[in-house]
């Protein structure tokens, strides 16, 4: 195709300012300003740095680029940040190694390791939900940060974590979580190299969660658990079935702090939202705690959650209108067409879940908390058009776990709780490395009964 005949360039989003483009929305109020490029139709381009970024809004380009012609993208610039960080974990690799560690790890994620993960899932919600009192106001971010960053490392480290061990990892994982967000925004890598407080405490916080780690790594190594494994023993056993490739300490290292500083927050902020939009939505708090309420005396376990399509229903939407991930990066490696339009080689793409999540091309009234929009007689939603856990040989390993983790604590909280939203209180999103909510004060009411154990 001469130049001539090419199509004209994208669009360029609304709000561009002299020398510093787009980056003012995207620190200042980043949730508001993704939602308003739904406007755009299937690309825009956004300045974040000296040449433009494209944003796609339509899931069949997503899905060109995150599954079909995977091969010619590569992760963008930030991931070379985030690897100072989480190493050369799933989050950040590439290629063979990638598809070799994913091998590694899949069966530690089976069916019936999420199935025993569930019962300590539910164990840490109902001691967590037992220390709310009734009347007195909750920090439901916190809240659900804790119980997340609790349910990973007990699943993770099983009954070798001591307390102090614990409270290390619990100051030092939120510490290294802002300051990789403040990295990866920073287009001109000087802020990191300049000797101020947070730098330090920084590299002092990744310092002392190294330490943990590569302690417990090695004490497991030496001391494998009595009775079944937990996941960090898995993940030191695991073996290729065809190459009896294993993982070196280096490499387990990577992977667990990867489920550690990827896994908390994102499990966190989707259980905030989920609670929030319930306390929004009586009438649907209800209805979810009229099914859980019916299976009272059952025991506890994976197939029961499995039992409960309304629970189900309210996990998609939540994770639908209010998804918890942050925006997905890749670099083409080769010229692409994509859209109609010639990319070069080095061309960075960005998309969100949410962005896609809420494009009222693709659902209606997208902005609408309606977990019966997905029951089996409604339209289906466009292929690529919910991906709340990414797609593709990058989708997130930990999907049945997120979806347990988050079905149980609903399952465990509801029997016992209404959290009401405080009267004149605003909540409003943040992005850092992930979409959660600030300031979501909820006020705990007891259920009149209890149904479940």
């Amino acid at each position: 195709m001469t130049a001539a005949a090419r199509p004209a360039p994208p669009p360029v989003a609304r709000g561009r300012l002299p020398l510093i483009g787009h980056g003012l929305h995207m620190w200042r109020r980043p949730l508001e300003f993704l939602d308003t490029l739904t406007a755009y139709d299937p690309i825009v381009a956004v300045h974040l740095g000296p040449k433009p970024t494209y944003v796609l809004t339509s899931p069949d380009l997503v899905h060109r680029v995150m599954v079909s012609d995977a091969a010619d993208y590569a992760k963008g610039r930030s991931f070379d940040k985030l690897r100072d960080y989480l190493g050369n974990g799933l989050a950040t690799s590439e290629g063979s190694f990638h598809l070799r560690q994913r091998r590694l790890m899949q069966p530690a994620f089976h069916h019936t390791h999420i199935a025993r993960y569930a019962r300590t899932m539910a164990e840490t919600a109902t001691a967590r939900a037992a220390s709310w009192r009734p009347g007195q106001a909750i920090d439901v971010t916190r809240e659900m940060y804790d119980l997340s960053l609790a349910v990973l490392t007990s699943t993770l480290f099983s009954t070798t974590l001591d307390e102090r061990l614990a409270a290390e990892i619990r100051h030092t994982v939120p510490l290294v979580l802002r300051g990789m967000y403040t990295r990866v925004l920073d287009p001109t890598n000087l802020w990191q190299r300049l000797p101020t407080p947070g730098n330090r405490r920084l590299a002092d916080a990744h310092r002392r969660l190294r330490n943990v780690i590569d302690h417990l790594i090695d004490a497991r190594r030496g001391s494998p658990p009595d009775g079944e494994p937990d996941l960090l023993t898995l993940l030191l056993k695991a073996e290729d079935a065809s190459t009896a490739d294993t993982m070196t300490s280096q490499q387990v290292y990577d992977e667990v702090v990867t489920l550690l500083v990827a896994g908390t927050e994102t499990v966190a902020g989707g259980l905030a939202w989920l609670f929030h939009e319930l306390g929004l939505h009586p009438d649907a708090d209800r209805e979810l705690y009229e099914e859980v309420r019916q299976q009272s005396g059952v025991p506890f376990d994976l197939d029961r959650l499995g039992r409960l399509p309304y629970t189900r229903r309210t996990v998609d939407e939540a994770l639908r209108v209010r998804n918890p991930g942050g925006v997905t990066i890749r670099r083409a490696v080769t010229d692409v067409e994509l859209g109609g339009h010639h990319f070069e080689r080095g061309t960075e793409f960005i998309f969100s879940a949410l962005v896609l999540h809420r494009n009222p091309r693709c659902f209606t009234d997208p902005t609408r908390f309606d977990p019966d929009r997905w029951l089996p007689d409604r339209p289906a939603a466009p292929r690529g058009a919910f991906i709340p856990f990414g797609a593709g040989s990058h989708q997130c390993i930990g999907e049945s776990f997120a979806r347990a983790e988050m079905t149980a604590t609903v399952v465990v909280v509801v029997n016992q709780w209404r959290l009401e939203p405080v009267p004149g209180k605003r909540v409003r999103g943040v992005m850092t490395s992930t979409n959660h909510p600030r300031d979501l004060v909820m006020t705990p009411r007891p259920r009149t009964t209890a149904a479940l154990p």
